[in-house]
């Protein structure tokens, strides 16, 4: 007689379980404890009193700031290590962001790097002891990978860290934890079966989008200083980074190691993905950036182009920026297009020359092509994986594979969308290059709007074109900007677009249901001079969000 199958639904229960136990009874919160919209999860964290007033300021610290203090000396890695992971435990039990913890590991570790700096006085590189967790997509030595599917909770642990791990693990970052994706990783906003939701860090009707959801999340309640290891397809690092307010980018793809990312359809490379950091600086995200295009651990990886930096100085000069208010196919609520206005006006007033683009061919063609080319099986693979376990598939997930007819495309299908995709880049190309006098950088929305409502029909397509055409991205919050009725009231006269996403948006937006939400804006630079963009985005940052103390 063979033994009784366990269900999904008792899998489940048993992986979020072990990641409560994983906790210390001193590190829990009171049962029932709970963000809300008055009292978010930050506020919570703040006045649980399980974290010092020390260690609160140890993690208000960037990851800048905080590698300063340890590399001088100031701060221990014990010390630095065990406030972080205060407060990733009172994260989790507030917006439920991890996979797996990992305390006593971290804190060994922490210890073997205080004991090497006291007998050298050097540090291991230029990560030495920052806290650091890792998106339950990427390979890490020892753990198990899920990717968010039933199937694979019993797997067999990772033999070896996935590229881009190695490199921070190589440079002295400590692993304390893995973090939450969504059920397939297609998806802007972190749900699955196995793991349940994941809460959005300002307001808990709102998920923390997708599907580096459990990165950014835990970044935005500084459970970590930054997440540098989320990854992007489709907006994964990007749509996450612009929901809980933080900046973040999307490298140029062909430059980021990609061995040991997971996924159930591991031989389509026609749309690649990238890796990157969300973070709260421009001076975070250049650091990891640096450290990831450059892999200086593993020069000869197989998987991007040769590691290259080629530093950039910030301009001096006038800035020529393009300016896509909508993409044509889904306008964006009315805040993220005040956003718009008024950086438009900061940089106009700083002397800069900023103009209307209009990208060179249908978005939502583009998009059309975008989703075949992610699922040229008819997206088999990931429905056998979910109906191996007998799970079901999330609702953003079925929606988007019923609104883009998703099928299985034969070998001519394939060709021709692959030809589509070469198109739509000497397309864009020659747009970018017919703008007289050239162009610094587009900026645009990240998405229409400011977060996302649980299970809402989100369209991806303000980030899905620069996965098509490669193109890299940069997340900056707009911070000055605080969403409220009086200033962003609803357009009632507004005439949605006949296409499955204009009009749902519009319907769903009410601005007192997005009150005091952040909101961010997208920077778009070349392919492949990735630095170059960092460089604009840090004078347009300056411009627009001008300390208080500056004039």
């Amino acid at each position: 007689m063979s033994p009784v199958e366990e269900s999904w639904q008792s899998k489940a229960a048993r992986a979020q379980q072990s990641v409560i136990d994983s906790i210390p009874l001193k590190w829990r919160l009171p049962p029932g404890t709970a963000a809300t919209r008055e009292k978010n999860a930050r506020q919570v964290i703040l006045s649980s009193n399980l974290l010092t007033k020390k260690q609160i300021e140890i993690t208000e610290l960037t990851a800048t700031q905080l590698l300063e203090s340890i590399h001088h000396g100031n701060l221990s890695c014990v010390e630095a290590m065990e406030a972080f992971l205060i407060r990733t435990a009172i994260a989790h039990q507030l917006v439920n962001c991890l996979v797996e913890f990992m305390p006593e590991e971290a804190l060994a570790r922490a210890a073997v790097l205080d004991a090497e700096y006291k007998k050298s006085g050097k540090v291991v590189g230029p990560l030495h002891g920052l806290p650091m967790s890792v998106k339950d997509i990427l390979d890490v030595e020892g753990k198990i990978v899920t990717f968010a599917a039933v199937a694979w909770v019993d797997c067999a642990p990772s033999k070896t860290d996935a590229s881009v791990v190695k490199v921070m693990r190589d440079a002295g970052a400590v692993f304390i934890a893995r973090t939450t994706m969504p059920q397939t990783g297609m998806a802007l906003e972190t749900v699955s079966n196995l793991w349940g939701r994941t809460l959005n860090a300002h307001n808990p009707a709102f998920g923390s989008g997708g599907s580096s959801g459990g990165e950014a999340v835990l970044t935005a309640l500084r459970g970590t200083p930054a997440s540098p290891l989320s990854t992007d397809i489709g907006g994964s690092i990007r749509a996450p980074a612009a929901f809980n307010g933080l900046y973040a980018m999307r490298p140029t793809s062909e430059r980021c190691p990609h061995l040991g990312g997971k996924t159930a359809a591991p031989g389509n490379v026609s749309v690649k993905v990238s890796a990157g950091p969300a973070c709260w600086s421009m001076t975070d995200l250049k650091l990891f950036v640096h450290q990831i295009l450059t892999h200086p651990t593993i020069p000869h990886e197989p998987t991007c182009c040769i590691p290259y930096w080629n530093e950039v100085p910030a301009p001096s000069g006038r800035l020529r920026v393009g300016v896509m208010v909508t993409d044509g196919v889904v306008d964006p609520h009315p805040p993220i297009q005040r956003a718009i206005r008024e950086t438009t006006a900061k940089l106009k007033a700083a002397g800069h020359d900023v103009f209307e683009f209009k990208p060179p061919f249908d978005l939502w063609e583009a998009a059309l092509t975008t989703w075949a080319l992610y699922f040229q099986t008819g997206a088999r693979e990931v429905l056998e994986l979910l109906a191996s376990a007998g799970e079901p598939p999330i609702k953003q997930f079925e929606l988007n594979l019923k609104i883009f007819k998703t099928k299985e495309l034969t070998v001519a299908e394939l060709f021709k969308r692959n030809v589509e995709q070469g198109a739509y880049k000497i397309a864009f190309q020659q747009a970018w290059d017919a703008v007289a006098g050239g162009m610094d950088c587009i900026v645009c929305p990240c998405a229409p709007m400011a977060g996302v409502p649980h299970d809402a029909p989100l369209w991806w397509g303000y980030t899905t074109w620069l996965n098509l055409l490669d193109y890299p991205s940069i997340i900056m919050p707009v911070k000055d900007l605080v969403i409220n009725p009086a200033q962003d009231p609803k357009d009632l006269s507004y005439q949605p677009r006949d296409n499955p996403f204009d009009k749902a948006n519009h319907e769903l937006y009410d601005p007192e249901m997005w009150q005091g939400h952040p909101v961010t804006l997208q920077l778009v630079g070349r392919p492949y001079r990735d630095e170059g963009l960092i460089s604009v985005c840090e004078v347009i940052d300056s411009i627009v969000n001008v300390p208080a103390d500056v004039v």
